[in-house]
Order: C-alpha cells, then sequence, then structure tokens
C-alpha cells in the first residue's frame, strides 16, 4: 500500500493536529514577510538566508543532542537524504529570489504557489501514486484562490517566471521527498541536516558571487530590525517550521500539506493589511475564502456533519 494511503487509515484527530499544526507554521511563514522586507534593506539576501538557515540547523542540532537516545541517529542514510532534500529546499530559495528581481510579488506568490498542483502531479510521474480524488479537487481551488489573492499581475509574465516556476518545482520535490523517507529516518536529524545544506549553499554563494561592500558589516547586522529577523526567522520560521513538516508529514499527505502552505500569501497579505495598513482588494478576500474551502476539501479527516453522522449510526 502507498504511503499516503496507509496514512489515510490513520486515527483522524491524529491527522487534524497534524494540519492544523502545519497550519501554524504556515502563520508564522507569513507573519515573517514584513521582518524579511525590512531586514533586507540592511543585508544582502544570500547572507540573510545563510544566518537564518545555520542558526536554525544549530538550534535542532541542540534539541536532538539533549536526548542520550537521539544521539545515535546521525547514520549515512540520514545525511544522505537530508542532503539531497536540503538541495531542492535551497534551490526553491534561490530561485525564488533570483525570480523576484524581476517579477512582482503577487506575481511571485502565485507561481510559488503553484507547488500545490504540482505535488500531486509530480507524486504520479515519479512515485505512481494518485492522489485521491479530494486532493486534486482542492488543489484546483487552492490554484484558483492564489490566482485572486495575487490580482490581475499574473497576466503580465516576464522572464524571471521561470525562476519562480523553478522554485514551485524545487518545493514540490522537498514535500514529495519528506513524504517518501520520513517514516524510515529520525524526522529531527532530518529537519537538521536540510538546514545545514541550505545554510552551507547560501554561504558558498555568498562567498562566490559579490554581495556588496556591507554584507557581513557588524553596524548593519547589529541593528534591531536584522537581529529580530534572523532570531523570528530562524528559530519559528525555519528550527520549527521544517522539524514540524518532518513530524507531521508522518500523520498527513503530501498533497494536504502542499494546500495547507499556500496560505502563506494569505497569511502574508492579512497580517500587511492588519499592522501595515496594506490594501486588501475584494479579489483577494474572495481568493483567501477559497484556499480555507481547498483545505476543508483535501482533509479527508474534515468531513460534512451528515456524512459523519451517517457513519456513526452505521457502525452502531
Amino acid at each position: 500500500m502507498p504511503v499516503s494511503a496507509r496514512r489515510a487509515t490513520l486515527i483522524p484527530h491524529r491527522r487534524l493536529f497534524a494540519n492544523s499544526f502545519l497550519l501554524f507554521i504556515t502563520l508564522i511563514w507569513g507573519a515573517t514577510f514584513t521582518l524579511t522586507k525590512t531586514a533586507l534593506l540592511s543585508v544582502p539576501v544570500y547572507p540573510l538566508l545563510f544566518t537564518r538557515f545555520f542558526l536554525a540547523a544549530v538550534a535542532l542540532t541542540g534539541v536532538s543532542l539533549l536526548a542520550p537516545a537521539r544521539r545515535t541517529i546521525w547514520r549515512g542514510r540520514v545525511w544522505g537524504i537530508g542532503t539531497v532534500l536540503g538541495v531542492f529546499l535551497f534551490g526553491a530559495y534561490a530561485l525564488q529570489t533570483l525570480g523576484l528581481l524581476t517579477v512582482s510579488a503577487p506575481t511571485a506568490g502565485f507561481l510559488t504557489g503553484l507547488n500545490v498542483v504540482l505535488v500531486p502531479i509530480l507524486g504520479t510521474l515519479l512515485t505512481r501514486q494518485r492522489g485521491s480524488l479530494r486532493t486534486w479537487i482542492g488543489a484546483l481551488f487552492a490554484a484558483a484562490g492564489l490566482a485572486l489573492v495575487s490580482g490581475s499581475g499574473i497576466w503580465h509574465l516576464q522572464p524571471g517566471d521561470l525562476y519562480i516556476l523553478g522554485c514551485a518545482v524545487c518545493l514540490a520535490l522537498q514535500i514529495l521527498g519528506v513524504d517518501r523517507y520520513t517514516n524510515q529516518v529520525d524526522p529531527i536529524a532530518l529537519a537538521t541536516v536540510e538546514l545545514f545544506t541550505v545554510a552551507v549553499c547560501a554561504l558558498a554563494v555568498s562567498l562566490l558571487w559579490p554581495q556588496g561592500p556591507h554584507a557581513w558589516s557588524l553596524n548593519h547586522w547589529l541593528r534591531p530590525g536584522v537581529i529580530w529577523t534572523v532570531l523570528v526567522n530562524g528559530l519559528l520560521g525555519t528550527s520549527l517550521a521544517y522539524w514540524g513538516q518532518n513530524v507531521c508529514q508522518r500523520f498527513t499527505s503530501a498533497g494536504a500539506i502542499a494546500i495547507i502552505f499556500t496560505m502563506e500569501p494569505v497569511f502574508a497579505a492579512t497580517i500587511a493589511w492588519v499592522f501595515v495598513g496594506a490594501a486588501l482588494s475584494v479579489g483577494s478576500v474572495i481568493g483567501g475564502v477559497l484556499v480555507v474551502v481547498s483545505m476543508w476539501v483535501a482533509d479527508p479527516s474534515i468531513r460534512p456533519l451528515r456524512l459523519r453522522a451517517n457513519t456513526v449510526a452505521r457502525r452502531n
């Protein structure tokens, strides 16, 4: 039986808790958007990525070493799988950053969110695991919702769109990889290796690609906005987030996770509207509702009350 199919038979409340925690992670990602934009006014992208992922990796390493039973988890298989998934994760961040040089943020958000559609498609092609009908319908609702949240900018495509599409592919492959191997290795060890891999790749790019005269200036890195960004993004938005993905994905499916992650631009737009006063159009509101509906449709642990009542009646 395929991995995702076996998870469909798990206790519903575990799946619901896993999906809820992943939604909380997505809320953190949406909230860190403004922090990151502020920090990028002082420090370049790749040094910021390095500090974020290095801090997150060190934090997870400390967690794993606190428990004596976990000190034996660092095996070659973990390093091999984690390195490959880390390369996909770095590719997503790197390609998205390159695309943002020429592509508007709304368009980039929509194209990145297309990983929700790519996950079931690539999953079918690479693993021959067909996503459930609810997953496919949910993916279509999510894609439509993201299009509305992004606005009319998606119809004016630019060359940088190819980078963003490459980012979506990398994210989809990373989600599928975690879905495939999360039950075979320790989730904390896997997440730690992933984060160290991204940090090493970001550092390599920072050293090989000129980042400007102030890339590593302490005067810039010690600014409050930069410090808060590194701490919040590193500990909550990265360490907690990718540990949570690797643990929670044991109890849910890759398709459901991809759809949950599409809430990131919705949360980002909502938080910017509440705290910064950014404009929020009617289309954005409708799009956000569609994304929420897509999660309801794709999650098999959430069923209509009438259907649930009939199931209980048949059991009695």
